[in-house]
């Protein structure tokens, strides 16, 4: 018998061995959640499902506990919450193995309301603010911790973050909020709420995607694997969209009937004026995020307001959609133009900084500017201590024509130079025949031929109720690095009515790829704290915010500005009845008009740098 254990013990081992091997060779096609008890093993990991942790009104939190094996002292702790079960998350497994791995105690938590955690009134992020609290009073004392806390996550997971950083909890030493600017309430004129808004008009196709998934009040199951979204993305009123594929009390319908302004904001947690969070943070996000300007505008208040916590702030700006930083340089492309040299070491930046933080190692990414960025078409990474960057030199390109700026044949030009005769162009916007959104900050339409990203324009510059303005030939490259915005000298026929802007770049071969754009709802042009509707026919100056953008147009290519009123369905379509738009559905058509030259400046305003590219050569090479 005792000759038959080491071939016992030999055949174990082989079969383990065998085990381990296909499931590498199959991982592709192996459920992460499957594969999770195996990494574990193999990197010496305890997992535990079971935690429970009361909050201070008696609900119970579910969360994930992984911990290196064999530790018997005190840890530091990464934190991970999310809406989208925290035992099959991609995310939220990955960074609880990749930082217990790394000698880190993870806590995953399901946020209240979801999966196994008990609630009955989602509505993101009620509640998270003091949730986070409660479970980092938790954390400090168990035996396990060692007092300090550092959070991490994308999108959802980084929001939360924010929601949290608003107490500015002892224990909460540190922070990597990505692709996080839908934490944004109304802070420095940017009022986001989960970055369902822009610019006033309500960001549809992205909102109503995310909600029909994740936003049931009182659902903890699994959410749909597909849902028939681009049928029902036309649906007036526009709150019955999400009902139309998912009935049911959803989070959607408090977002739209809610007025922006309104003080029951505050109840949401959302990052506001008024905070002030302190958490040293690693800000990560990308030009093709639809929340980017909340990204920025939380952290220039924070650099504003709270000096001391600016020093520990480091803001990255990537290539790439949404949460793309990782992979976008893998990929080769963002949208449909070429990306090289993208590649951070992120993996590493995130230990250091936990490590610094959470263990007292290393500087903490001492050397990190404010602000790192990535020029797209450049091909480079530039740094700067604020944004825009302090170097920037806002230029205005106005705008002019002949009074006929539409179309194919648009006589439309840019110029730094205004006219002295003032003329205007005028299109027709009917909201049943709206311009069909085209790349740009786009996401969960249903549509598998919508794409992200710069795209071309060119089929829709070439309708009528599309308004161009081109640039000649540029003579030097143009560098723009900050925030775009455009003024528009404007009259309607409507009381309320909606104006998009897009900044797009026109190649020699007539490719006409977008750059950045941004919208305004004309009722919000003081503010959303001050709605008001428009006289029909009265002249109006409204700034139209475009987001920010790091661009090299290189000389002899031309921009352009691209001026409508729709933009679906990323955008929800403004009736312009100068109603609630939300609960409506019998639409007017609008006569609406741009002036510009003379005493109506309308223009673009870009922030430049100067560029020490050589012309002949404009893009860097790959590296």
């Amino acid at each position: 018998m005792s000759a038959l254990r080491p071939a016992l013990a030999w055949w174990i081992v082989l079969v383990v061995a065998l085990l381990a091997l296909a499931a590498w060779v199959l991982r592709e096609r192996i459920p992460a959640h499957w594969q999770q008890p195996l990494r574990a093993l193999a990197f010496g990991v305890r997992i535990d499902n079971d935690v429970r942790i009361a909050m201070p009104d008696g609900t119970e939190l579910a969360g994930t506990l992984y911990r290196p094996r064999g530790n018997q002292g005190a840890l530091p702790t990464v934190y991970v919450r999310l809406p989208y079960d925290r035992r099959r998350y991609g995310e939220a497994l990955g960074e609880g193995m990749f930082f217990a791995r790394n000698g880190y105690a993870v806590l995953v938590q399901d946020v209240r309301g979801k999966f196994e955690s008990q609630g009955d009134d989602f509505v993101p992020w009620r509640h998270a603010t003091g949730d986070g609290v409660a479970t980092l009073d938790w954390i400090v004392h168990q035996p396990w911790s060692n007092g300090k806390v550092g959070t991490i996550g994308c999108s959802a997971l980084g929001e939360l973050q924010y929601a949290l950083a608003r107490a500015n909890h002892p224990a909460h030493a540190a922070m990597i909020p990505m692709a996080a600017g839908g934490a944004a309430g109304d802070v420095s004129g940017h009022a986001g709420y989960f970055g369902a808004f822009e610019g006033g008009v309500f960001q549809l196709a992205s909102a109503a995607g995310w909600f029909s998934k994740h936003g049931m009040k009182a659902y903890h199951g699994a959410w749909p694997e597909s849902l028939d979204m681009a049928p029902a993305l036309p649906t007036l009123p526009v709150l019955d969209v999400v009902q139309r594929v998912r009935p049911g009390a959803n989070a959607y319908q408090d977002f739209l009937q809610t007025s922006l302004g309104d003080p029951r904001w505050r109840d949401l947690d959302y990052i506001a004026e008024g905070d002030r969070p302190r958490v040293p943070s690693l800000v990560i996000d990308t030009w093709g995020d639809p929340s980017l300007s909340g990204t920025l505008a939380i952290s220039e208040s924070v650099r504003r307001h709270s000096p001391d916590a600016a020093t520990n702030q480091h803001v990255v700006i990537a290539p790439g959609n949404h949460c793309e930083h990782e992979l976008v340089n893998g990929m080769g492309r963002f949208g449909e133009l070429p990306v090289y040299n993208a590649d951070r070491p992120y993996r590493q930046w995130y230990l250091a900084w936990f490590d610094h933080w959470l263990r007292g190692r290393g500087d903490g990414l001492a050397k990190l500017p404010p602000y790192t960025f990535f020029v797209l078409n450049e091909q480079r990474w530039l740094t700067a201590t604020q944004w825009p960057p302090a170097e920037a030199q806002m230029q205005a390109w106005y705008l002019g024509s002949r009074g006929r700026a539409h179309g194919r044949d648009s006589d439309g030009v840019l110029s730094l130079q205004a006219s002295r005769d003032t003329r205007s162009d005028e299109y027709l916007y009917d909201p049943l025949k709206p311009v069909p959104s085209r790349g740009g900050p786009l996401c969960c339409t249903g549509d598998p031929k919508q794409v992200s990203g710069p795209a071309d324009q060119r089929e829709i510059e070439a309708r009528d109720d599309v308004l161009t303005y081109t640039t000649a030939p540029l003579a030097a490259p143009l560098r723009i690095a900050g925030p775009l915005r455009a003024q528009l000298v404007v009259s309607s026929s409507a009381p309320d009515t909606d104006f998009v802007a897009r900044l797009v770049h026109v190649w020699p071969d007539g490719r006409a790829t977008s750059i950045q754009e941004g919208a305004l709802r004309a009722r919000y042009r003081d503010g959303v704290e001050r709605p008001a509707l428009m006289t029909p026919g009265k002249r109006y100056v409204l700034d139209v915010p475009m987001r920010s953008i790091a661009y090299l147009v290189p000389r002899g290519h031309r921009l352009r500005l691209d001026i409508t009123s729709s933009s679906f369905p990323r955008l929800e379509r403004n009736l312009n009845t100068g109603g609630r738009n939300y609960d409506e559905s019998v639409p007017a058509q609008a006569l609406n008009r741009i002036f510009h030259g003379g005493d109506a400046l309308s223009f673009v305003e870009l922030p430049v740098l100067e560029t020490p590219v050589p012309e002949a050569h404009p893009f860097a090479a790959k590296r």
